[in-house]
């Protein structure tokens, strides 16, 4: 009895030490496993295990999992969580789960799990099935996630681009045909026969046919042209043997109406699932019209490379006839100048009484004769000025000056005729000396012109100025010459530089010019490597401001 005892004993102690091992092993399984193991005493309320992957999958310590058997449930994402709740209150009553969720990590990453739960139960608790423990296994199924998204992802790019495509294999024939009716290109499936299983309205029609008419014919029966139909024959072939796409862009095709037709033709193998060899599938675009718009393109393109040859060829005459009136305009100028000079010596002669002497309406005459003579003379010094200045043929004499004192003597020189007007002309400089490079007599002759503006529309008795500043934050010296005169509205300010040109008819009455010394006056200081302001108000008065670079 003691020796069954004893080999009963030895038998159990063997049994225990292998169930040991296989305990060991299947721990050392778990520890190196990827998916998170733990083991939930329902009774107890304890974790009886729980494997090194349970932190890494939830960021929760196992300790903690120790001390709250249900910690996991706080890192589920808001949304999931109830249905995970109730999934695990399914697990306490005994049912087995398999579930997916996601869980949120302090870094506010998400990770997708898989748990899978069963239970096992108290053997005393028969027949009441109680849960003794609940064994879970975790899996990470973030990359599986990503990769079916991504997969997802291509797969509709994928259908998208060959929707049209491979429509006609996953619709029965009745709705493909519908469907490739609808569509004005031509469309035809041939078998390794050369006999059409499928083609559409459009594709028949070049046969004079109907669909149900071609199906099961080939192109040496509908072809009005053996020779075409053998090409085709042979396109076929070599799309069947070779298993490739033949993209034809351009083909003469003959249609049952004689008339002949440019085609666009793709041509690739398709593999019906029913059959080895593959058929042809084919698509051909009419593109007669198109062609026929590029030869008429290509014709008015023709029509427009010959009218821009034309237009530059009057561009070259456009700009041929300006120098030549430029030329003209220099010639002619000089060739007033000199009588002009001759006629203001002469007056002056005459007005010394070194000839003898003249009584006051004769020294009235020969002031009227002085003025004018001065007021032709400078209206063709600035058509010779301004010629120049368009044909770029201008020199300016570049040297330091000082536009203080240059200012003054501008004003001393155009006081005269402000004092006919009986105008008060004032001058005003917020420093001593202002020095500026440039041309000397150009920036007189700028001044002059704006001097003599104001003079000419400021009524008598009035006031105009000139003020010079020195801008500092910017490095420029600035000229301002003022008036209480009429003023410019802003639709004469708009007009205000172009040359030959007077605001306002009814001015040429009472004001008497061409239009050209504002035009001028832009142009000079444009040399002289400024620009000019204007402001104005009318019935008030204008200020046109000269904006020089100082000297460095």
């Amino acid at each position: 009895m003691e020796a069954m005892l004893e080999a009963r004993i030895t038998e159990l102690e063997a049994q225990v030490r292998a169930l040991n091992e296989q305990l060991e092993d299947f721990h050392r399984a778990f520890e190196h496993s990827d998916e998170a193991v733990w083991i939930y005493d329902v009774q107890k309320h304890s974790i009886r295990y729980v494997n090194a992957r349970f932190e890494r999958l939830f960021g929760l310590s196992s300790d903690l999992l120790r001390h709250d058997p249900l910690a996991f449930l706080k890192v589920v994402v808001a949304e999931d969580a109830p249905f995970l709740h109730a999934a695990f209150s399914r697990v306490m009553q005994g049912d087995p789960i398999d579930i997916e969720f996601r869980v949120s990590y302090p870094d506010s990453s998400v990770r997708w799990l898989r748990m899978r739960s069963a239970t096992t139960f108290d053997p005393q608790g028969e027949p009441a099935r109680i849960v003794n423990r609940i064994v879970n296994i975790v899996s990470d199924l973030t990359a599986l996630k990503a990769a079916q998204e991504a997969a997802n992802e291509l797969a509709q790019t994928l259908e998208a681009r060959i929707a049209e495509r491979v429509r006609a294999l996953q619709r029965s024939e009745r709705w493909l045909q519908q469907i490739i009716d609808l569509v004005p290109h031509l469309i035809y499936v041939k078998d390794g026969e050369g006999r059409y299983l499928l083609i559409n309205r459009s594709a028949a029609a070049t046969f004079g046919l109907t669909p149900e008419e071609v199906i099961g014919r080939r192109d040496v029966e509908l072809q009005p042209s053996p020779e075409m139909a053998a090409r085709f024959r042979a396109e076929d072939l070599q799309v069947i043997r070779e298993g490739v796409t033949i993209s034809i862009r351009e083909e003469q095709v003959k249609f049952h109406d004689g008339t002949m037709h440019t085609l666009q033709t793709i041509k690739q193998p398709l593999r019906l699932e029913d059959q080895d060899t593959p058929v042809v599938l084919g698509v051909g675009i009419d593109i007669t019209e198109l062609k026929q718009a590029e030869a008429a393109l290509k014709a008015v393109d023709a029509e427009l490379r010959r009218s821009h040859e034309e237009l530059q060829a009057a561009n070259v005459a456009l700009q041929n006839a300006a120098r030549m009136k430029d030329e003209f305009m220099a010639t002619i100028s000089h060739e007033l100048r000199t009588p002009l000079s001759s006629i203001l010596g002469l007056t002056e002669a005459l007005q010394t009484e070194i000839h003898g002497a003249l009584n006051a309406q004769q020294h009235r005459l020969l002031k009227l004769i002085q003025t004018s003579a001065r007021d032709l003379l400078l209206l063709i010094n600035n058509l010779i000025d301004f010629s120049r200045i368009e044909a770029g043929d201008i020199f300016l004499q570049i040297e330091t000056f000082d536009v203080v004192a240059l200012s003054k003597l501008a004003v001393t020189r155009i006081a005269p005729e402000a004092e006919n007007k009986r105008q008060a002309i004032q001058f005003a400089a917020s420093c001593d000396q202002l020095m500026v490079e440039g041309d000397q007599l150009r920036y007189i002759q700028i001044l002059l012109n704006l001097l003599s503006n104001a003079i000419k529309f400021t009524p008598e008795q009035g006031e105009l100025g000139v003020l010079v500043e020195n801008d500092t934050a910017s490095a420029t010296a600035r000229i301002t010459v003022w008036d209480h005169g009429i003023g410019i509205d802003e639709e004469g300010m708009a007009h205000l530089f172009r040359p030959f040109v007077q605001l306002d008819s009814s001015l040429r009455r009472r004001y008497p010019g061409v239009g050209l010394g504002l035009a001028l006056t832009k142009r000079l200081v444009e040399l002289l490597g400024g620009q000019i302001a204007v402001e104005s108000t009318p019935g008030q008065g204008s200020r046109f401001t000269v904006i020089l670079p100082l000297k460095a």
